[in-house]
């Protein structure tokens, strides 16, 4: 037998309409055509092999044209994800098989002699619906204590509140402190209870600040009252942190807010409750009969006790966070379905959704509870998920999720993204596996899904991206002594903030919510909780105004929101991110403004040339956008940041970009 050349011989690119129609995930019941490009090879029989669980499927392909083999598909009803390859028996009862390229799901595959790594096939719920308002949003996060005093006065109710529920408070006198992350004079162990006066009141005094940046959502780290700064061990749902201020001022905020077109988001903490809770008052601090005490309490089939009181499951065997059964029917009615449930209270007073957090622990059916309860209370409320992996494929205790098909989240924290963006920067990955990286994404999420992906570069459980790029460490590893000695030098993080820009420009020019950690755009630093949870400081090198010419260039161009999206590489130094409208509509079919922008990256110390091809078929693009370029009179390109103009000739512009820099260029036309 010859050798084969794939390349010559075979051809499967799933990111390309003409071998996969349509692109990318389906709705139930949808019929794909799968095309397979075959050429100078004698075979008997090829085949679709589609992957159901751990059975297979095998659909024989028939000649569509003198070069190519199809096969037709039709996707199943419900919400799933499918696997496929291609089978082709050559003479003598001998196989060989397409699949993708290792380590991916989607594009152009190799030839193997196996079993291949198989293609992605993302099926999804008919009716998925995410809030439009989201796809077009920028987000801020912040963690409450850290970012800004307000009233002076919540720091002495605040201690006099936690005090008389004797819990360990230690207040901070200076802004410019470092955090403990020791335990205080006379304690065994760290506890989080040090707190700098952070509240509701300076984040609505800071609300101007947030609108001049261009956001338009702010999403809170928990604010309900529990003991500790991160109040991630909740005390009780239905109050604000007395150092936060109060309910009042919450409903202030989010009035505010809403006259700057900014949205509230929380953070809803419901697969555990703290121990010290008036649910659980493992410790009689509250006036309530708690699950601990009594076996009568009306919270006591919330848990799950091995021998009670002591021996209870709880969230990663920590006993300071003590599990919920999220089938008991009483916590669903108190958190999720009453009238005056947790959630429909908080979307009464204003919230606009609510992130999930450690979504894993929570069960799908459990997820589309809430979306349902959700969803009534308003179709424009967003539910956001904690999710670390890929959401489409990712599984907990060894059994698929399904909240990303549609029927559960809206969207969730994009750390994949993060970490890609990262290892780009950083020279672990080079521009060509990038960009097979946001290929797959683009292919495998549901699209409602993907234009309102939480896309972030920082977060309170990851270090600081400026920390990251200046200095290629993370924390993981170090000691918090060793993180609270850990020195970034001035020239470390004047080439972190250089980086940083060329992360925030892949950020913002992406399809999803582009969300700016506190502080990352005034250039703060810090490892892991708790270095990366600073009090917000203006620091040397900020990029803030930056940010903020992003984010107005993001939202005056529809493209950029909401446009189709092309990925492009010239070089392993270089990535090229097309958006584009047309007809006027965007990529989910609203009415939308033509236009298209190519954000261009250069992560090289040398100037080079990013050509572009408008006329070329593009991943990701439908095949008709090739001929649009072709059909109107291109003008010419514009920067958006520098006004720098390049002639576009027969469809190519050639983008001069300089060492480590990022450009956002318009594409002009008759």
């Amino acid at each position: 037998m010859k050798d084969i050349d794939f390349a010559k011989d075979m051809l499967h690119d799933s990111a390309r309409e003409r071998y996969r129609s349509p692109m990318g995930a389906v709705t139930g019941g949808t019929r794909i055509t799968f095309r397979l490009s075959v050429r100078e090879l004698v075979f008997e029989k090829a085949y679709l092999t589609v992957l159901r669980g751990s059975s297979t499927q095998d659909i024989e392909m028939y000649s569509e044209s003198e070069n190519t083999l199809a096969a037709e598909f039709e996707a199943p009803g419900d919400p799933e994800v499918l696997w496929y390859w291609f089978s082709v028996r050559l003479a003598e009862n001998s196989w060989i098989y397409y699949g993708a390229a290792a380590g991916c799901t989607s594009g152009v595959g190799k030839l193997y002699w196996n079993t291949p790594p198989a293609y992605q096939l993302t099926v999804h719920d008919q009716a998925f619906l995410t809030p439009n308002w989201f796809k077009h949003a920028t987000m801020y996060q912040v963690f409450p204590d850290r970012f800004r005093r307000g009233i002076p006065d919540n720091m002495e109710t605040g201690e006099t509140y936690h005090r008389g529920r004797n819990r360990e408070v230690y207040l901070h006198e200076n802004w410019n402190e470092e955090p403990l992350y020791q335990p205080v004079t006379g304690k065994m162990f760290y506890q989080p209870c040090d707190y700098f006066g952070g509240d509701l009141a300076g984040i609505g005094e800071s609300l101007d600040y947030f609108r001049d940046m261009g956001v338009t959502v702010l999403y809170l780290n928990p604010i309900f009252e529990a003991a500790s700064n991160h109040r991630y061990n909740t005390g009780d749902y239905l109050e604000v942190d007395p150092f936060l201020g109060n309910l009042e001022d919450f409903q202030l905020l989010v009035k505010r807010a809403e006259q700057r077109g900014i949205k509230i988001i929380l953070d809803g903490v419901f697969s555990h409750t703290g121990d010290d809770s008036v649910y659980f008052n493992k410790y009689g601090n509250y006036n309530d009969v708690g699950a601990y005490q009594s076996k009568e309490s009306p919270y006591y089939n919330w848990y799950q006790f091995d021998e009670y009181p002591d021996h209870y499951k709880s969230w990663w065997g920590f006993e300071t966070l003590p599990e919920v059964n999220e089938h008991n029917q009483d916590w669903i009615d108190f958190v999720i379905e009453n009238d005056d449930s947790v959630i429909n209270t908080w979307l009464d007073r204003g919230a606009a959704g609510f992130r999930l957090d450690v979504a894993d622990e929570l069960p799908d059916d459990t997820i589309e509870k809430m979306r349902t309860s959700l969803k009534h209370n308003g179709q424009d409320n967003v539910l956001l998920g904690e999710v670390w992996e890929d959401a489409t494929i990712k599984q907990s205790y060894g059994t698929p999720r399904t909240y990303a098909l549609g029927r559960g989240l809206d969207s969730v924290m994009n750390y994949p993204f993060t970490n890609a963006v990262v290892d780009f920067l950083l020279f672990n990955l080079d521009a060509y596996a990038l960009k097979g990286f946001l290929v797959g994404q683009c292919q495998n999420y549901p699209k409602e899904m993907y234009y309102c992906l939480m896309n972030l570069l920082s977060s309170h459980d990851v270090a600081r991206i400026r920390t990251r790029l200046a200095t290629r460490v993370d924390g993981h590893g170090l000691t918090r002594e060793q993180q609270a000695c850990f020195v970034v030098t001035d020239e470390q993080d004047s080439h972190g903030a250089i980086m940083q820009k060329l992360a925030a420009a892949i950020q913002f020019s992406l399809p999803g919510v582009p969300c700016i950690y506190y502080g990352d755009e005034s250039g703060m630093n810090g490892l892991m909780d708790p270095f990366n949870r600073r009090p917000y400081t203006k620091c040397g090198n900020d990029i803030t105004e930056y940010y903020k010419t992003l984010s107005n260039i993001r939202k005056e161009y529809a493209a950029m929101q909401t446009g189709h999206v092309a990925f492009l590489t010239r070089a392993e130094d270089l990535l090229g991110i097309l958006r584009i409208c047309v007809e006027g509509q965007d990529a989910l079919g609203m009415e939308a403004a033509d236009g298209a922008t190519l954000t261009v990256v250069n992560r090289s110390k040398a100037h080079k040339t990013f050509v572009c091809d408008l006329f070329a078929e593009h991943q990701c693009l439908p095949l008709g956008y090739a001929q649009f370029f072709r059909d109107v009179e291109l003008k010419q390109a514009k920067s958006l940041i520098t006004g720098a103009q390049w002639d576009i000739n027969e469809g190519l512009v050639s983008i001069d970009i300089a060492p480590e820099s990022a450009d956002v260029v318009e594409i002009l036309w008759l």
